[in-house]
């Protein structure tokens, strides 16, 4: 392949036709030795092996890596370097793509998608928050929508884990082959918009495209804080909060809700590790358990609400450049908000996909801008991602060794990608590339889950039929 590569260089050949040839030579056959006919009557899939002691076709593993493979590889680091910076995660190309190559079921491919959103989030995260200190006025995450959003999500996030272990392959692709046409077109949307808002800027010159949506609007710094009266010290903290990267009321409120997962979990149960109180999955006492979750869930939405919209009207009284038009529109359209934020915490763990799709377009339609569109919705995906990653891990259906070694690349992607993203948006001032990014990946991913639902094993039940199938979650 090397040498193809070489003469087909030296020859003048498109690299693209190089790739098809790539693409469309005959890849390593895994065939069931002889003596092993009779454990795996059926055969085995692509890479996965006969496993004489467990009687069943186990995956190889990571190593050794084939042509297939090495092709998956560049794809999913490549998808890691953009696609994070732009708030969407890039699940939906993960789980396409190990879905398609490595040919895990979705209830373990979705698992190792979630994985890798969380590792390539906290790079993003981390690039990003840098990016913060060394330039205070440059936009970054909204915290007051993250903490509306945070625990409607992670509410979500529970259900769809349960949706993940009873829904068909069939539906579940179903499901995602129609968020991203709906998504698809409202990124279309938004980056018309930004781009004319990006325009109208240029031509009037307004201030500069990457300003905050808070000016500071203090006087010149007093050393002596003791001669300020409390609200003007009430002014300069909220100042100082927005220009601090890290938030830390909002972010210790999302861990107390993501320490209520663990807890929660512990406390039901999984196929690994059995409840710590006892409880027997889908018991009168486990069910009682899951709606007291629920419950608290949802004061915690309730009290998490209240207290934003109380912090944000006593912003407006202080703040005279504060530009309050995003939580207006929350305010204004508070059921919807929640639901959209349940809705994303489902489709995240159930899809594996991150939610980002769903909320980075919400929130460019509430009036934020495109980079702090992608910083919140890159946060939000950390915080949903931690909780179902625990959940999957202790429920047995995450692929640690394989999850691990991808995650390692595809972090290093990450962190490259978001380092040239941020570069250019810095000297650029045009964030309106975010949502042409994700586009064009959502655009990609749609093609290939087509292509899996197209080729998806039915096992015998028929297209129909496969779809509406529901597996044990006891």
């Amino acid at each position: 392949y090397f040498l193809f590569f070489i003469f087909f260089y030296k020859m003048k050949i498109s690299n693209i036709f190089y790739l098809l040839l790539f693409l469309f030579i005959k890849s390593n056959a895994f065939e069931v030795p002889p003596h092993l006919k009779a454990v795996c009557p059926q055969g085995c899939k692509r890479y996965f092996n006969c496993d004489e002691q467990q009687k069943k076709c186990v995956y190889k593993g990571f190593f050794p890596i084939y042509r297939l493979e090495f092709l998956e590889i560049i794809i999913l680091m490549t998808s890691s370097s953009l696609a994070t910076s732009c708030g969407i995660g890039g699940g939906t190309v993960y789980s396409s793509m190990i879905l398609g190559v490595e040919e895990f079921e979705p209830s373990e491919a979705f698992p190792i998608a979630n994985f890798l959103i969380l590792l390539c989030g906290l790079i993003t995260f981390t690039s990003f928050a840098m990016d913060k200190y060394e330039h205070p006025k440059n936009i970054f995450v909204h915290y007051d929508i993250a903490t509306v959003f945070g625990p409607s999500m992670l509410l979500g996030a529970k259900f769809g884990t349960i949706l993940n272990r009873m829904l068909s392959s069939t539906i579940l692709l179903i499901f995602l082959l129609v968020l991203l046409i709906y998504t698809c077109s409202k990124t279309y949307k938004n980056i018309l918009k930004a781009r004319a808002k990006e325009q109208k800027l240029l031509e009037g010159g307004g201030p500069q495209l990457n300003q905050p949506l808070l000016e500071k609007d203090k006087e010149e710094e007093k050393e002596d804080l003791s001669n300020l009266t409390e609200e003007e010290k009430e002014r300069l903290a909220f100042i100082k909060e927005e220009e601090n990267p890290l938030n830390w009321p909002s972010i210790i409120f999302l861990l107390i809700m993501e320490l209520m997962v663990i807890i929660d979990q512990f406390i039901e149960g999984s196929n690994k590790v059995p409840s710590f109180i006892g409880l027997q999955r889908c018991s009168f006492w486990y069910w009682a358990s899951f709606s007291i979750y629920v419950i608290l869930t949802l004061i915690c939405v309730k009290l998490s609400i209240s207290y934003i919209l109380v912090k944000v009207n006593r912003k407006k009284e202080l703040l005279k450049d504060y530009n309050s038009e995003v939580m207006e529109n929350v305010q204004n359209h508070i059921a919807y908000i929640v639901t959209i934020g349940i809705f994303a915490g489902i489709v995240s763990s159930s899809l594996g996909i991150g939610g980002g799709m769903i909320t980075n377009p919400v929130f460019s339609g509430l009036g934020m801008d495109p980079k702090q569109s992608s910083s919140t919705s890159n946060f939000l995906i950390i915080v949903t991602a931690i909780a179902s990653s625990f959940i999957f891990v202790l429920s047995g259906q995450l692929n640690i060794v394989y999850s691990l070694n991808m995650g390692m690349l595809c972090t290093a992607a990450a962190f490259v990608g978001s380092f040239f993203i941020l570069k250019y948006i810095n000297r650029t001032g045009k964030s309106s590339i975010l949502l042409v990014i994700m586009e064009y990946f959502l655009i990609a991913s749609f093609f290939i889950a087509l292509y899996k639902l197209i080729t998806n094993d039915t096992q015998g039940y028929g297209f129909i039929g496969h779809m509406f199938k529901l597996n044990n979650y006891c």
